[in-house]
């Protein structure tokens, strides 16, 4: 089945993660929705360990609703997915991916007159599957691997 601009499966699983961190930055919630299936679930509970409670949300609409809300509008950032592996079987695929997610508050990234920021460097685990010409993302587990920077910022 062919994949949507032409890209081979592995390329277009790919796309799914970019797509997911790129509608964060752009606050972008057909995007954000473009990367995951109606009942994606997204794991949060390893951010239990910066004292966070954090949980897994399920479903797609809740997924982007907790991102608009929290990360893709109310704040300025840029997400960055580098060593990406990525593994296709079939319909199925699983990829890993190093994401780094800067974050200022709206309006005040970036600029040098404002440096209060908090900065993540992530760990995405995810399991995608093809629906019809897109890939999308079925599970994704984030887990932060080191934090920087002011955490007051994410308080929106």
């Amino acid at each position: 089945m062919p994949n949507v601009g032409g890209l081979t499966d592995r390329e277009a699983a790919i796309d799914a993660v970019i797509r997911f961190v790129c509608s964060l930055d752009e606050g972008d919630e057909e995007l954000c929705a473009s990367s995951l299936t109606e009942d994606a679930i997204m794991d949060l509970t390893p951010f239990q360990k910066l004292g966070w409670a954090s949980q897994a949300v399920a479903g797609r609409a809740a997924v982007v609703d907790i991102l608009m809300k929290r990360v893709g509008r109310p704040l300025d950032t840029t997400h960055s997915a580098t060593n990406i592996r990525c593994t296709v079987n079939g319909d199925t695929a699983e990829l890993t991916s190093s994401v780094l997610a800067q974050h200022f508050r709206a309006g005040e990234g970036p600029s040098p007159k404002h440096q209060d920021y908090y900065l993540f460097g992530n760990k995405y685990q995810a399991d995608l599957v093809r629906e019809s010409e897109l890939w999308r993302m079925k599970k994704l587990t984030i887990s932060p691997a080191w934090v920087q920077g002011n955490p007051e910022v994410m308080n929106v």
